[in-house]
């Protein structure tokens, strides 16, 4: 079954065309909700100049999260970046992103991809609790969006670091036990100048990520401070990308219109920008790829 998956997944047509399918439906039904006239109307009066902002800021958040690849599956950056270029990036994903399909099969080794997402979350749970708390002071962010993440991510943190000092206890759960051994060994076997790297990396893409959703909702001039768009993104992200087939396509425009919504953005702006921030995204790949085959050929 596994194996018809990964088959499936290397069919780019098929792909992109359910990914279209799946993005589209979701536009639709969301539309009819949220209003086709008012969606028109924003469509109508979007300044189309922050469309550079949207690619800049993905461009940078792609090339980013391949620094964190490469020192966590000890493969050069070129290497890295042309399984991105091949549509096997972060950005993709299929049960795991395809990036992550074809460096299981090199390098065997699945724990290496929760290692990636750990340090994922470690460099975004933090900040998205401190605008939480923020959030919660002084308001403006309504509390079933940020209590989750004030109590979650420490009690997250806790819970983990449990694991890790008594990990001997769990050795009845053969795969959590095989799956801590190997982070832990991870963080000892990397040196202090990989471990930085890998935090910066990821500090960036989260970075290049929220300015691109940031430039998407100037696209169509709706003003959201900070704080709410962080907790927002995180909201909408909680249903990761990265563990649904096809890269979340169509939930993740669901989830991340709604957070949106939720902290004071119109359901048709809301709605407008995680299409546009979520069409930026998967087509990134393509864009870089296309680039490079011009230019070898």
């Amino acid at each position: 079954m596994q194996e018809k998956f990964h088959q499936l997944l290397k069919s780019r047509t098929l792909l992109f065309g359910i990914i279209i399918f799946l993005v589209g439906a979701s536009f639709v039904g969301m539309s009819y909700r949220a209003g086709f006239k008012s969606i028109a109307s924003h469509i109508i009066n979007a300044d189309a100049v922050w469309l550079l902002l949207i690619i800049a800021s993905q461009s940078v958040a792609y090339w980013a999260y391949v620094l964190p690849y490469k020192h966590v599956f000890k493969i050069s950056y070129k290497r890295a970046a042309n399984y991105s270029f091949s549509g096997f990036h972060p950005f993709l994903a299929g049960g795991g992103t395809r990036f992550d399909v074809a460096t299981h099969i090199s390098l065997g080794s699945k724990a290496r991809v929760y290692y990636l997402g750990l340090w994922e979350y470690a460099a975004l749970a933090p900040a998205v609790m401190v605008a939480s708390i923020y959030g919660y002071i002084h308001g403006g962010i309504p509390s079933n969006l940020i209590l989750p993440w004030i109590i979650g991510v420490p009690t997250g943190t806790v819970l983990f670091t449990l694991a890790i000092i008594f990990r001997k206890n769990i050795s009845k759960f053969p795969y959590a036990h095989k799956l801590v051994n190997f982070m832990l060994d991870m963080l000892k076997q990397q040196s202090a100048k990989e471990l930085t790297i890998l935090m910066a990396g990821m500090l960036l893409y989260w970075t290049g990520e929220l300015f691109a959703l940031w430039g998407a909702l100037q696209l169509f001039d709706i003003k959201l401070g900070w704080f709410a768009l962080l907790v927002a993104y995180a909201t909408g992200y909680v249903i990761s990308r990265r563990s649904l087939p096809l890269g979340g396509a169509g939930l993740i425009l669901v989830t991340l219109a709604l957070s949106l919504h939720w902290v004071g953005a119109t359901l048709s702006v809301a709605l407008l920008a995680a299409l546009t921030y979520q069409v930026s995204n998967l087509l990134m790949p393509v864009i870089y790829r296309k680039a490079t085959q011009a230019q070898s050929s």
